[in-house]
């Protein structure tokens, strides 16, 4: 049969022995033969190779035990040695039978094929590059022990770096950005394999054997060397300019410049200018770090080799010396060094009886065969048995002298829009740093807690934000947040804004008309607000903090609490607090109720009129004054008009070197002196349960146009330092007590009493005494002067003394009495009686009146309105009350001054009506035989009798008038009046009596 060799070859036990290619599973010690291999390898990626094997025992073998276990490739030397290539499979596939023979093929690579299994999220915060590259790789099982790190200058530091993709993906960009690169080192019994990290690529190991040979030979031939070698240059750029930006330092230089190295003497040209993104590094020795990593990967591009032959020890990651070339031998030994940087296999084995065997689909046999038949410089490699094999390497390799990187193949995966939440250390509900940064718990981080370790310190975006201005909202634990990412790189995160969720709700909504900020009190309940109010007709602002419960309140004011809108308020504005509250304009400050106008705030021309008058009043006073012998009030007078006068001072607005789009020019209003004026045209009110202070340096004047009332509750006490001026210039002036004592003293000077007419000193129920040490002078110079007293008045002098009592006068004296006259007669008995004076006891009440109107007549009289006018008007047509009848029909009690009689009048006032009264067929209803009722004639005649004449009368107006009406004859009219008024009053019983009882 076809397979008959291949066959007994296994059974013989030699197929593993000597052969060009041998390889170890996991099955055990001959169970997969190796048939065909292919493979790559790259300094800084993966090795893989593909392993086309035969089995007798397939009906035994089970995929599973294959894939992911160690498998070992071996290769022969051309010393008879073997080089091994272990890995772990990670594909494997039954390709068919033929016969006894179950054919396979599988894949494997080293551990870091791991990597491209795994994906996570998750951040490093304040971690080094090496820790951050042995985590991930500690996270596979296969990799642990199995990696080391051989750097010349050790990974950049993070304060913060994030993983969001696959392993693979991460480590690699990692180790691209850092110029780090990774060589498998094997293990000589084959049993495992090392990822040795490098960032220097003239220190790799050197190869066995250290010379490999340039040479010319046919595709039969078998010799370990490399039969094609090509050199290949590619222009690059010549320079690399990179700029970042760290907003912590933006004063620090953050563009860097560095060309292409020139060891190879590579043409190059042009610059490239890139920006890395936002503070990709703070130094600029870090920054010129990293632009060299670039330059040495362009450099490392620029200048490539590639070789083909039957180099079996070839492995990426070693350095050799090539020898027998006609061009580098002519060089110098150092550019005669070069480096693998990858490799690409093709072997077929040398077992008997490979070419009888089918040939399955995606079998490696015609690839191998077709590398064969190209005849590129692989070789055939005999067994003793006459089985004839292949092997064929390519290699790409480049001066060991020149710089290597990694080509950047592998980018940060492209950040979108995320929340997260704000966290903090456990019971800190505001944790910030001095740029009002926080920490963040992303709901994917499974490693971090809610606490100061959730993240890095991440910037917020706020409304607005300037050097020492702009809107500062410092996060709490707990909100919500939208993160973006700066260029979409996932180690630049930004706040975005706060959003509102299940547990953080906001506090105004439904009705999409309240706006505004609200803090919230530290550790407590307590918040600062201001809302904005755009519902319809009712526009608001309200500023208000808990603390002290205060506010501003402007526009429609309305109560407002959280999310409800409550009762209206007012309108206006209202500044309000529970405890202290201060206004302070450090050039002047104007209060006022005048309307607005469209003019300056500081247009106070309605108060500066008044005060203008107040002036006037106050010169015209004060003249009337002096010429009465009283003080004047110049001082006041002058200091009133100096402050008016301060009320008008022009002002103009700066004119900068800056910006001002033209306006803000002119001039104003302002204060020339920093006042406080308080001006209201409709009155000013001061109002307190204590006490009230007014305290002035210099004068205080107090102005009215009319009257001005002082009215105490106790005394009225003034205390003046020089002297006291009060000056009345026509009505006169009026001092009482109603109890205790009246004293006027002058303790150290005289005291006159003057007046132009009579002069009365009276003690109504006491004595009268005037003494003095010096003078007392009571003088009226136009009239008469008396001196009355009840029990006694006595004048002393010297002890000399005049006592006038109970009638009697006495006359007693230590020495002369002298008495000089024209004439003197002594006649009979005479007195005078003393003047009454009224006193509060005595004074009689005002005179009063009330109208009460028939029920029936008040209704008839109201018609459909709700309510009947009245007014009194006195005898010079004057009103002097006015109101509405009440729900009895009745007018106020209105009070007045004399006993005239006064007209009361009823209703509306409108147009006049003549109406008619016929004494016969009228139609009114009423019998005009019938006198007028009884009881009216009489009590008239009563009010009449009891009234008296206006001289001697007893203060009842009313009832006089209406009794001088019925004393008259009466005509027609007076008896419908009469009628009228019966009905009107006298019919009511309460009315009736109260007259009878003689009231007012």
């Amino acid at each position: 049969m076809a397979y008959d060799k291949l066959l007994d070859a296994v059974y013989d036990g030699g197929s593993q022995r000597n052969r060009l290619l041998k390889l170890d599973t996991s099955l055990g010690e001959d169970w997969l033969f190796p048939l065909y291999v292919k493979g790559t390898s790259r300094i800084g990626r993966d090795y893989e190779f593909v392993v086309d094997a035969f089995s007798y025992r397939g009906d035994r073998i089970d995929l599973n035990a294959l894939v992911g276990k160690a498998i070992t490739l071996w290769i022969q030397q051309a010393d008879g040695s073997y080089q091994p290539h272990h890995g772990y499979v990670h594909g494997a596939s039954r390709l068919g039978s033929d016969g006894y023979l179950t054919f396979y093929q599988l894949r494997f690579s080293s551990w870091m094929y791991f990597l491209h299994l795994r994906r996570d999220m998750r951040d490093w915060q304040e971690a080094t590059g090496e820790q951050i590259i042995a985590d991930v790789f500690n996270e596979h099982p296969q990799a642990r022990g199995a990696y080391r790190f051989d750097l010349r200058q050790s990974m950049p530091s993070y304060s913060y770096r994030v993983q969001w993709e696959y392993d693979w993906n991460f480590v690699h960009r990692s180790l691209e950005e850092t110029g780090v690169f990774g060589r498998i080192e094997q293990a000589e019994d084959g049993k495992s394999h090392k990822l040795v990290l490098m960032d220097d690529l003239y220190f790799v190991p050197q190869l066995k054997p250290e010379t490999v040979k340039f040479v010319r030979i046919g595709v039969r031939q078998e010799a370990d060397g490399l039969a094609q070698w090509k050199e290949q240059q590619e222009i690059q750029s010549a320079t690399l300019t990179t700029r970042t930006f760290d907003y912590k330092r933006p004063d620090l230089p953050k563009h860097v410049t560095g060309d292409v190295g020139r060891n190879d003497s590579v043409p190059s040209q042009g610059e490239v200018y890139d920006y890395t993104g936002a503070y990709t590094w703070g130094e600029s020795d870090h920054g010129d770090n990293q632009a060299k990593l670039r330059l040495d990967e362009w450099q490392s591009k620029s200048k490539r080799f590639h070789g083909v032959g039957s180099l079996r020890s070839a492995m990426p990651g070693y350095w050799f010396t090539l020898t027998g070339h006609p061009v580098h031998d002519k060089g110098s030994s150092s550019d005669r060094e070069f480096v693998i940087l990858s490799a690409a296999w093709a072997m077929r084995n040398n077992l008997p009886g490979m070419d009888e065997v089918a040939d399955f689909p995606e079998s490696l046999r015609s690839e191998i065969a077709g590398a064969a038949a190209a005849g590129r410089g692989g070789v055939v490699v005999k067994h003793g048995d006459g089985s004839e094999g292949f092997f064929q390497v390519e290699i790409e390799a480049q001066r060991r002298r020149t710089p290597f990187r990694s080509p950047r193949e592998h980018e940060k995966p492209v950040m979108q829009l995320q929340s997260g939440i704000v966290a903090g250390p456990d019971g800190e509900e505001a944790f910030t740093d001095h740029l009002n940064r926080v920490k963040v718990w992303f709901p994917w981080n499974r490693r971090n807690g809610k606490d100061e370790s959730a993240s890095c310190w991440i910037r917020a975006a706020f409304p607005d934000a300037g050097s020492t201005r702009g809107g500062h909202f410092p996060m709490r634990a707990g909100d919500e947040v939208l993160v973006g990412f700066v260029q979409g790189d996932c180690d630049r995160p930004v706040i975005m804004g706060r959003m509102h969720g299940g547990d953080t709700p906001p506090t105004w909504h439904t009705n999409a008309l309240l706006s505004g900020f609200r803090s919230k009190e530290y550790g407590g309940g307590g918040y600062n607000q201001l809302v904005m109010d755009d519902s319809t007709g009712q526009n608001r602002i309200h500023l208000y903090s808990t603390s002290a419960d205060s506010h501003l309140h402007l526009g429609y004011l309305v109560d407002h609490s959280d999310n409800t809108r409550g009762a209206y308020l007012g309108s206006g504005f209202d500044l309000k607090s529970t405890d202290y509250g201060a206004i302070r304009a450090g050039q002047g400050l104007y209060v006022s109720t005048h309307p607005t106008t469209a003019s300056q705030p500081l247009d106070v021309g309605h108060a500066a009129s008044q005060l203008s008058n107040a002036e006037s009043v106050m010169e015209a006073v004060s003249g009337a004054g002096i010429q009465n012998r009283a003080e004047g009030l110049k001082l006041g007078r002058d200091a009133l008009r100096a402050f008016t006068d301060t009320t008008q001072f022009a002002i103009a607005g700066d004119l900068l070197d800056g910006r001002t789009a033209g306006g803000g020019t002119g001039g104003a209003n302002g204060f020339a002196d920093p006042i406080l004026l308080l001006a209201s045209p409709a009155g000013v009110g001061v109002s307190t349960q204590q006490s009230t202070h007014i305290a002035a340096d210099q004068h205080v004047n107090l102005v009215s146009g009319q009257n001005t009332y002082l009215a105490t509750g106790k005394s009225l006490v003034a205390s003046v330092v020089e002297k006291v001026s009060v000056f009345a210039q026509q009505a006169g002036m009026k001092l009482f007590a109603g109890k205790g004592k009246v004293e006027i003293e002058a303790q150290s000077d005289e005291m006159a009493l003057t007046a132009l007419r009579d002069l009365t000193v009276t003690s109504s129920d006491g004595r009268l005494m005037l003494a003095a040490d010096k003078d007392v002078k009571l003088v009226s110079t136009d009239g008469q002067m008396t001196v009355s007293s009840k029990q006694g008045i006595t004048i002393t002098s010297g002890g000399a003394y005049i006592k006038i009592a109970n009638g009697n006068i006495e006359l007693g004296c230590p020495g002369e009495i002298t008495m000089k006259s024209a004439s003197f007669q002594i006649v009979g008995p005479a007195q005078l009686p003393a003047t009454e004076q009224p006193w509060p006891g005595q004074i009689p009440k005002p005179y009063s009146a009330r109208v009460a109107v028939d029920k029936q007549i008040h209704e008839w009289i109201a018609g459909q309105a709700s309510s009947v006018p009245y007014q009194y008007i006195d005898s010079a047509g004057k009103v002097i009350s006015s109101g509405v009848l009440d729900d009895h029909g009745m007018t106020e009690r209105v009070f007045h001054k004399s006993t005239e009689a006064l007209t009361v009048l009823l209703g509306s006032k409108g147009p006049w009506e003549k109406a008619e009264h016929l004494l016969e067929d009228c139609g009114c209803g009423f019998d005009h035989s019938d006198a007028p009722s009884p009881g009216f004639s009489d009590l008239v005649d009563s009010a009449a009798g009891k009234a008296g004449s206006s001289e001697e009368g007893d203060g009842k107006p009313l009832q006089s008038a209406l009794g001088a009406g019925a004393s008259a004859s009466p005509s027609s009219s007076d008896a419908v009046r009469k009628a009228l008024l019966e009905q009107l009053v006298f019919s009511h019983p309460d009315i009736k009596q109260a007259i009878l009882d003689g009231e007012e």
